[in-house]
């Protein structure tokens, strides 16, 4: 499965999960609205690269109108928050989930804006910058927040990459099933206790938990291994659970720690210095793109990303 897939059906509202539970704020937010002072009335608007429909909620909220249509490589649905107050907008919603922005089923010259979060850039985006010419109406403008090499995010996410420990991973999720399959052989909690297969994974889990959770100091403490001990253990809440819901437990923890490790991999390679973003404003010249211009947000002190506008 897309790792970004099991990140959205969480029901994330945004790229960074829990940080905003409430949609994208600060930098993001004042960005968002300024750009939608520049839309007609009920204009067309895309988010490549949309998520759970990341920008819907302060597009239904700005009074603006219109439709929303929603593109992401994906499995995507229009998050709670993302909902809330549609009916009453009379925005009408359409996404395309699992679609590439290199080929977005929509007509030629149908769109007023086209707007990305920490999206496009995932892309081939000598196929999807062409797209979004195709797709954008004359006169009117592409607009996009885009991952920078040197920003909050793409630090962060180089450290996870760097604390992420794939053998202790496997080491879990191996200790987890024996005990788990020592579980379906006991009559009780109590009989499971005396099985020293289920006692040997045990300490193992143990000796694991005291390596990444002693520590809770975030200048030495391993953020990454500390989320993933700190889920395994609720494994031992679930030893009255039947078989299946603990194998599925099981998968389930390995398969999202893979993920959000794929997930951070992917942002960093993904983040662009300045040589990269000269790249892509050469890359929109050569398109026919005019008047584009590019510059460094700030969330507080913090790079958040690269700003680039350009228009048709």
């Amino acid at each position: 499965m897309n790792p970004w897939s099991l990140f959205w059906r969480q029901g994330h509202s945004t790229t960074f999960g829990d940080y905003f539970k409430r949609g994208y704020e600060g930098a993001v937010a004042d960005w968002w609205k300024s750009t939608l002072e520049t839309l007609p009335a009920n204009p067309v608007v895309m988010e490549v690269g949309c998520g759970n429909c990341s920008l819907l909620p302060a597009m239904i909220t700005s009074g603006v109108g219109g439709k929303y249509i929603g593109v992401d490589l994906a499995q995507v649905e229009p998050s709670a928050l993302a909902r809330e107050g549609l009916a009453a907008s009379g925005i009408e919603v359409l996404l395309h989930p699992e679609t590439p922005a290199e080929e977005i089923p929509e007509p030629d010259l149908s769109v007023d804006l086209v707007v990305s979060v920490f999206g496009i850039e995932y892309s081939d985006l000598d196929k999807s910058l062409p797209e979004v010419l195709r797709l954008l109406r004359p006169g009117r403008q592409f607009r996009a927040l885009l991952h920078h090499d040197a920003s909050v995010v793409t630090s962060m996410s180089r450290r996870a990459i760097s604390e992420y420990d794939s053998e202790d991973l496997a080491t879990v999720i191996e200790a987890l099933a024996v005990i788990s399959a020592e579980r379906d052989k006991a009559a009780s909690i109590a009989e499971l206790k005396a099985s020293s297969q289920a006692e040997k994974h045990r300490k193992i889990i143990n000796m694991l938990a005291e390596k990444y959770l002693s520590s809770t100091d975030p200048r030495t403490a391993n953020a990454t291994m500390f989320e993933i001990m700190t889920n395994a253990l609720r494994f031992f809440k679930m030893m009255g659970a039947d078989s299946e819901a603990r194998r599925q437990f099981i998968a389930s923890l390995q398969d999202e720690h893979t993920a959000s490790h794929e997930r951070f991999k992917q942002m960093v390679a993904v983040a662009l210095d300045e040589e990269g973003i000269e790249a892509v404003q050469e890359k929109l010249t050569a398109l026919g793109f005019s008047d584009t211009r590019t510059k460094v947000i700030y969330s507080n002190k913090d790079i958040l990303g690269w700003e680039l506008c350009t228009q048709k």
